[in-house]
């Protein structure tokens, strides 16, 4: 796994819950986030497992045969570690994080680093079984789907939900419209990135429309993203759907015209992670997208950004500094 950060610290403690024994290899030159990594692995039991655990600064400790590589680290870096990783090590299987990359470039670059491996990228939303229990009484479309609420993370949730539309409706994204989007493009909490604030919006082969909208912080100072989408609508020639914070780690509830009720959450990442992995190392197999078709949703997304893109002092005009 490259990136021993927050979200690579929570891949890590899911990892420690795999019923096969792993020998898992953390790589990040950040002594900290190995010193996290280390923390919460034995806070979830990996010291006491069957799992061996090594953390390393550098990827060039790594073996050179990899069953699965974990690629965890922001957008800006993940181009150039994927083409690193892939020239020490032969490697059986990728898992990469979204967004995939910054740029059209680097995405062409990470299809080309992966090659004819198995790969499939983190939009984990179809795989959630409450999500999977929404869209099995969706009904026919087209669907007109509407995410609104505070200042959730548009830059780095949108895919989410763009991913799982298409694979509710089984339609391609034909086009993101990013021009409603407001300006400035706000500070995100990570250091030189952005969010975005305003509206996003999407159309699918069939029919199907995507809204996204997410307010500007509510106080001054504070980084953009801080909260979650409080509300998804998706109407269709059927009825309406209402889902009450589609983003929630402890209750959502969705609701049709019917009165029909479905509780859910999404899962942690730590609780995500040892299924994924067991299937992937058992089967060659995983229910998330494959990179082939999350390369081609990226790429329609970054398009409709990079086409709306403001000036961004000290930034590439090629890429959009999101994660």
């Amino acid at each position: 796994m490259v990136g021993g950060g927050q979200l690579g610290s929570r891949y890590l403690q899911g990892l420690a819950a795999c019923r096969n024994p792993l020998d898992v290899a953390v790589v990040d030159p950040d002594p900290s986030s190995l010193d996290v990594c280390r923390s919460r692995w034995t806070q979830a039991g990996g010291a006491e497992s069957d799992h061996r655990l090594s953390l390393t600064g550098s990827a060039v400790n790594l073996a050179s045969q990899l069953d699965l590589a974990i690629i965890s680290t922001t957008a800006g870096i993940r181009t150039t570690v994927v083409e690193e990783l892939s020239g020490h090590a032969r490697v059986g299987s990728w898992l990469l994080e979204k967004v995939l990359a910054q740029g059209l470039t680097e995405l062409d670059r990470i299809a080309v680093a992966v090659g004819e491996d198995a790969a499939w990228v983190n939009t984990w939303a179809r795989t959630t079984q409450w999500f999977r229990q929404i869209g099995a009484h969706l009904g026919s479309g087209p669907h007109a789907i509407e995410v609104t609420g505070g200042s959730w993370g548009l830059a780095c949730n949108a895919i989410h939900f763009l991913d799982l539309v298409g694979w509710w409706t089984g339609e391609g994204l034909d086009i993101v419209d990013a021009s409603k989007l407001d300006r400035p493009w706000l500070a995100a909490r990570r250091t030189d990135h952005v969010e975005l604030s305003g509206q996003l919006m999407a159309r699918f082969d069939g029919g199907s429309t995507v809204g996204l909208s997410s307010s500007p912080p509510s106080s001054a100072g504070d980084p953009a993203g801080m909260d979650a989408p409080e509300l998804m609508t998706i109407r269709s020639p059927v009825g309406t759907w209402r889902i009450e914070d589609p983003m929630s780690e402890t209750l959502g509830l969705a609701t049709d015209d019917a009165g029909l009720r479905i509780e859910g959450r999404i899962e942690y990442q730590s609780e995500r992670t040892p299924g994924l992995v067991d299937a992937i190392l058992d089967t060659g197999k995983c229910d998330l997208p494959d990179l082939a078709s999350s390369i081609d949703l990226h790429r329609r997304f970054l398009t409709g950004l990079l086409e709306a893109r403001p000036f961004l002092e000290g930034v590439p005009e090629d890429r959009v500094p999101i994660t």
